[in-house]
């Protein structure tokens, strides 16, 4: 699977609870990418990697899933722009 595609199943796979924030969190930082995009990703994931500390650290657990959801869509956009 392609690195685009997987990080938008990861992220869908998210949405519908599949997992918890952490775990989303831990997905995105371990994925590999290829090399075509990986500058590009390199920076995003890791824009959303500090998005996603801040929610865990900061925020309140009850609303890691809100707070989590908004970032896999901004992600998802990111994603979907590069493929077109």
């Amino acid at each position: 699977m392609k690195t685009l595609e997987l990080i938008i199943k990861i992220c869908k796979d998210f949405k519908d609870r599949k997992y918890e924030l952490e775990e989303f969190q831990s997905r995105l930082q371990t994925l590999l990418v290829e090399d075509e995009v990986k500058q590009y990703l390199i920076d995003v994931l890791r824009d959303v990697d500090n998005r996603l500390e801040e929610i865990r650290f900061c925020r309140l657990e009850a609303n890691f899933y809100q707070y989590g959801v908004e970032v896999a869509d901004s992600l998802m956009e990111k994603v979907r722009s590069l493929s077109m």
